[in-house]
């Protein structure tokens, strides 16, 4: 009597192989997409989230708060993709060009965006916005300029899942999905 042999041959364990890398390279694509997708809601829910939450310190304060773009996370600058603060200003008037951050000691919250493949415009009345200004009243300040339009998403999503974030006049924040675009 021959003795039971247990085990692969090599043969079944280059099938089995072949199998994974074609299962592998059809599902590891669509993760990268849904990873994308997910980012993209995540940074709109942020931004969001910053938005409101400057509004509110204006109202809970009663001065001007405003967020804007910071590279470094103590002063106005940069690209609203590094990260952006909120801070109270202490400009002279609603309608004020700049803001004014005294030191940095002013700042809030810093929000920071995770890496580099963010796409995140800021614009008022079709212009670039480096800044957005909330009154004592939690409206709109520089609100003569028109609606504030920011549009998010990250490289590589599809279908719906970036997003136009505007906030009116009022200081009233909404968000609508929008498709994202098609670069990689």
């Amino acid at each position: 009597m021959q003795p039971k042999q247990q085990g692969f041959t090599l043969v079944e364990l280059m099938v089995t192989i072949a199998v994974l890398a074609i299962v592998v390279g059809i599902a590891v694509p669509s993760f990268y997409t849904q990873i994308q997708n997910n980012r993209s809601l995540a940074l709109a829910e942020d931004f969001a989230g910053a938005l409101n939450y400057a509004r509110s310190e204006a109202v809970k304060r009663g001065t001007r708060v405003s967020l804007c773009a910071s590279a470094d996370g103590k002063k106005c600058g940069g690209d609203w993709k590094q990260s952006w603060i909120a801070f109270v200003d202490s400009a002279t008037s609603d309608d004020s060009a700049a803001p004014v951050i005294e030191n940095g000691e002013a700042v809030l919250q810093r929000w920071q965006v995770p890496n580099g493949k963010a796409s995140l415009t800021v614009t008022q009345g079709g212009k670039s916005a480096g800044f957005i200004r909330y009154n004592r009243l939690g409206i709109l300040g520089r609100a003569g300029g028109g609606d504030i339009s920011a549009t998010l998403s990250y490289r590589g999503c599809a279908g719906n899942t970036a997003r136009t974030i505007t906030v009116g006049p009022a200081g009233m924040v909404s968000v609508a999905r929008t498709n994202c675009s098609k670069e990689k």
